[in-house]
């Protein structure tokens, strides 16, 4: 079986199954697929986000489909921070986390170490252990490894930056998709066999390209890219040029070109509350507790479920270098340096 047929036969199989928003998408799961085989090679790689606005648009399908062409896939609806980190270590498993929206969002160190995993270098857990005798032990534990996470609604800004995302929607009534068996998994050894021998054949000529992912998206898009590019220029054919297209469509020409970070939009809404009690300068508890009176934000809920608290509020703005001015009754912020920050980050 040649490289090309291979994986226009993965993209084919993926695309019998789920009803994607475009071709693209089933090609970018394909190279990322792959991608799972040479694990060893890279520095980094990019998690694989699979997101929809409801339930029944087929997140576990894919994910089932994705299981059967990864390598050693091993899927969990749920999953605790000891859990994923002691599973990377001792089995070095493709991960795939389904219903993230149940309990990702909310666990800042589930976030953590699923975002330190993003590159080699940063992928290590150390702490420390009490042993039966109650001496202290230090240990290591290794968090890279290739992990999916599909779920409802949006994840954490950190998780999506870091992932190639899928955006599924319900199929309508006159699409249809073939019923995976429930053995697909297991019919699909010898496809997983080949691709492991795909991979060995290639990794020494994939490990020594200088080939980077395309411009045109921030850095790190670009750097999210560059395995699955070199993926394509290994298989060759037509595969190049359809990485780049998936690239352009998924990154550049469906991005939502209104969506902003968590930091610009607490710039903007406190640009709007200052505005609208048309002060010069707010103390922080004033800021936080009207932010929180917004209706459809998400200041409710930012930190993990909770309320944003006056300390994060300092947290976020002094990363844009806006500090606080000491009155003589409170802390302040200046309308003028939430206006400075806006004119220079948004268009």
């Amino acid at each position: 079986m040649t490289s090309t047929f291979l994986f226009d036969d993965m993209s084919d199989t993926l695309k019998s199954f789920v009803v994607f928003r475009n071709p693209e998408e089933a090609d970018a799961v394909t190279l990322w697929c792959v991608g799972t085989y040479l694990m060893d090679i890279w520095q980094l790689f990019p998690k694989l986000l699979i997101n929809s606005p409801e339930r029944e648009c087929g997140k576990t399908t894919l994910l089932l489909a994705i299981e059967a062409l990864v390598e050693n896939g091993m899927i969990a609806s749920s999953i605790t921070p000891a859990a994923i980190y002691r599973i990377i270590e001792n089995h070095r498993p493709t991960l795939l986390i389904d219903e993230a929206d149940r309990f990702l969002k909310f666990s800042e160190e589930l976030n953590g170490i699923i975002n330190a995993g993003h590159t080699r270098r940063t992928a290590t857990r150390i702490h420390c252990e009490k042993n039966k005798d109650g001496t202290i032990e230090q240990k290591s534990f290794s968090l890279w490894g290739a992990q999916v996470i599909a779920g409802i609604g949006g994840q954490a800004e950190t998780l999506t930056s870091r992932s190639i995302k899928i955006s599924l929607r319900r199929k309508a009534v006159d699409e249809t998709v073939a019923r995976m068996p429930f053995d697909h998994v297991e019919r699909s050894e010898t496809f997983r066999d080949t691709l492991t021998d795909w991979a060995s054949e290639n990794s020494e000529a994939i490990s020594k390209m200088t080939l980077d992912g395309p411009a045109g998206a921030s850095n790190r898009a670009q750097d999210n890219w560059t395995p699955l590019v070199r993926v394509a220029a290994a298989m060759g054919g037509e595969w190049p040029d359809r990485a780049m297209k998936a690239f352009s469509k998924l990154e550049i020409k469906d991005k939502d070109d209104t969506a902003s970070s968590i930091g610009l939009d607490l710039l903007k809404d406190i640009h709007t509350i200052m505005s609208q009690y048309s002060v010069q300068e707010m103390g922080a508890a004033q800021i936080t507790k009207a932010l929180i009176s917004l209706p459809d934000t998400e200041w409710r809920s930012l930190q993990y479920g909770k309320p944003i608290t006056s300390k994060r509020l300092n947290q976020k703005l002094r990363e844009y270098q806006i500090r606080p001015v000491k009155r003589r009754d409170s802390n302040v912020y200046l309308f003028s340096d939430i206006e400075d920050n806006l004119r220079r980050y948004l268009p």
